[in-house]
């Protein structure tokens, strides 16, 4: 069996549920999957899967002609059965090439030429699909095949070489005390319309310290440098911040399983955490919540009701006072009382 993983972090951590039910399902089957760089360093560890390949990028190591490279080298596998968790033509048409027997996924964009079983996505309205759990997305497919669908939690698994590294990147910011530490991820590479703003992410660091006695690590995903840059200047607190340090994959996820909380805009970091129990407060703004309704034990959600939100625009098409309001009119005292609800929680 071929599994093609979704490209986006999130997604990928929210497919692990439905990559466990094919496990369980098949204990025998040989089941090789593949997705970008980021998709096999978050999975690395997991029982799922017999292998895990890094496909290549388009903007480097060969592009396309790569990709048809690589669906050579697969198509010696013989697959019986390709499912298709991403949702781009190239995955798509990667998938056909390898040869597979039976390729199922979701139509659209026009994979659906390149599809044996084509799984409907429920419309909400005209060219929409409806909202619902990416959990539930992929147990659909999942379903399509036989495979009944188990429960709703996400996993990651660290490796001791992982564990090495964090505990390296915090010795060197003397973060190796008692201090609880709290994760802000205020980046968001899907767009500007995800930003929180700086002083106010400063704000929240400076009175979790103040309070708990928290320190604050800042991560940083690539092209986010310049917003922790200034979250880091506008906290008074001592903060570590990973624009200047930066933090793979790999060594993130060991270093979030040691987290007291993680704030974050609605991006893959926040799922991260979510995979490893650890309370969360997340900021969704121009994000619909039902993508993201599952698996919220731990978690608290922040967002105000809008008659344009959620809009899922990259970056917010108004004007004037009602200018990224669902961002905006989120002050730090809400963020602040959600994160206190969590971790009261996860006492009790």
């Amino acid at each position: 069996m071929l599994v093609r993983l979704p490209n986006p972090i999130g997604d990928t951590v929210m497919a692990t549920p439905a990559l466990r039910a094919l496990r369980a399902h098949w204990p025998g089957a040989r089941i090789v999957a593949v997705g970008p760089p980021s998709a096999a360093a978050l999975l690395e560890g997991l029982p799922a899967f017999d292998e895990l390949h890094a496909l290549p990028t388009r903007r480097s190591q060969g592009g396309l002609s790569a990709l048809r490279a690589m669906a050579a080298r697969l198509a010696h596998e013989r697959f019986d059965l390709a499912l298709v968790l991403a949702n781009s033509f190239s995955s798509a048409f990667m998938t056909f090439r390898t040869g597979a027997r039976r390729r199922v996924g979701y139509g659209g964009g026009g994979r659906g030429l390149l599809l044996t079983d084509i799984v409907p996505a429920a419309p909400e309205a005209p060219f929409h699909r409806r909202p619902e759990p990416m959990v539930e997305y992929y147990f659909r497919l999942v379903e399509r095949v036989g495979v009944p669908r188990g429960d709703h939690r996400t996993q990651l698994a660290v490796s001791p070489q992982d564990e090495e590294r964090a505990a390296a990147w915090l010795a060197r910011h003397d973060l190796g005390g008692d201090a609880p530490l709290v994760g802000l991820h205020g980046g968001a590479s899907f767009g500007p319309s995800k930003l929180w703003y700086p002083e106010r992410w400063a704000a929240v660091a400076d009175e979790l310290h103040r309070r708990r006695g928290a320190r604050s690590i800042l991560f940083c995903g690539p092209g986010e440098e310049a917003d922790v840059h200034a979250i880091a200047a506008a906290a008074k607190s001592p903060v570590a911040s990973a624009a200047d340090d930066p933090v793979d994959l790999r060594t993130l996820k060991a270093i979030l399983r040691r987290l007291a909380l993680m704030v974050a805009t609605d991006a893959g970091p926040r799922h991260m955490a979510v995979a490893f129990d650890v309370p969360c407060v997340a900021l969704l703004g121009p994000t619909d919540p039902r993508f993201s309704n599952t698996n919220l034990q731990h978690s608290a959600v922040v967002r105000v009701d809008l008659p344009c939100s959620p809009c899922h625009q990259k970056s917010c098409p108004l004007h004037g006072e009602a200018f990224h309001r669902c961002m905006r009119d989120i002050s730090p005292e809400m963020v602040l009382a959600a994160a206190e609800q969590v971790l009261e929680a996860r006492r009790a």
